[in-house]
């Protein structure tokens, strides 16, 4: 931990540090699985949603950009290399085994909302740990992620 003058008391930048990071494990690996997902679909909608899943990269790595500075803001030093992402993310893998393009869809659904549901146990835990800080911008983030997952589920092909 290095020295701040962030006035949070020392234990709660400690525990709000702790949640972050695991979210930001998630969020990284979740932002290599949309990535995994554009570059190997194909199929009649091709351009759209590999153009959408561009738009999703886009939020999520500004979502991972803001939760890695938020930990250094509190003093702690964010994790974020490949081998430690590998090695600590709880995201489910991502398949090797798609072939259309709803079935991109519906994992990147999956896991955007696996992340969603990440977070908001992270903003309950840094809630009740007195960060209203961390809690905001785990709330804007949320808000942003549960978009996208309406955004993404809408190019489903629907379900007879």
């Amino acid at each position: 931990m290095s020295h701040t003058f962030e006035t949070l008391p020392e234990n709660v930048k400690q525990y709000s540090a702790q949640e972050l990071q695991k979210l930001l494990f998630s969020a990284i690996d979740l932002g290599m699985q949309i990535k995994e997902s554009h570059w190997t679909m194909a199929g009649r909608e091709f351009l759209s949603v590999h153009r959408l899943f561009d738009e999703v990269h886009e939020v999520i790595e500004e979502a991972t950009d803001d939760i890695a500075e938020r930990i250094a803001q509190l003093g702690h030093k964010p994790e974020g290399t490949l081998k430690s992402v590998a090695e600590k993310s709880t995201m489910p893998s991502y398949p090797k085994s798609f072939q259309s393009i709803d079935e991109h869809i519906e994992i990147i659904s999956q896991r955007l909302a696996y992340f969603a549901g990440q977070s908001l146990q992270a903003l309950a835990n840094v809630e009740e740990g007195g960060d209203p800080i961390s809690a905001d911008l785990i709330t804007a983030r949320t808000r942003e992620v549960d978009k996208l997952i309406w955004l993404v589920e809408s190019h489903l092909t629907p379900k007879k």
